[in-house]
């Protein structure tokens, strides 16, 4: 079953924001597989404070119009879970709200 991932991204102020978001995510929309926690710093390719969320692919399209009404703003990266990171997290990303530079070095292998 081929998963895609969401990161919902947030700013150090906005964490109150983004916890609340959370909640009404994982109670919204059950056929979710994973609701991350809050990581307040940075991590990999992921340029601001997130959480993810795993979404099955037969769910995608379902569940992104859900997900762009309950960001509260906040910025969105949807991408697949595949072996090529790199096109998985640009080619093949969609985002909902405004899209952020990623840190591409990291999925990169030399």
């Amino acid at each position: 079953m081929q998963t895609f991932h969401g990161h919902i991204y947030f700013l150090g102020n906005e964490i109150d924001r983004a916890a609340i978001v959370r909640e009404n995510i994982a109670k919204a929309l059950p056929q979710l597989t994973y609701v991350g926690r809050l990581i307040a710093k940075p991590i990999g390719p992921h340029p601001r404070p997130m959480f993810e969320i795993h979404i099955p692919a037969s769910e995608i399209e379902k569940i992104m119009p859900v997900l762009d009404e309950m960001r509260q703003g906040l910025s969105v990266l949807i991408h697949p879970v595949q072996d090529n990171e790199l096109e998985a997290h640009t080619v093949d990303a969609r985002w909902l709200g405004d899209e952020l530079p990623l840190n591409l070095k990291v999925l990169t292998k030399t």
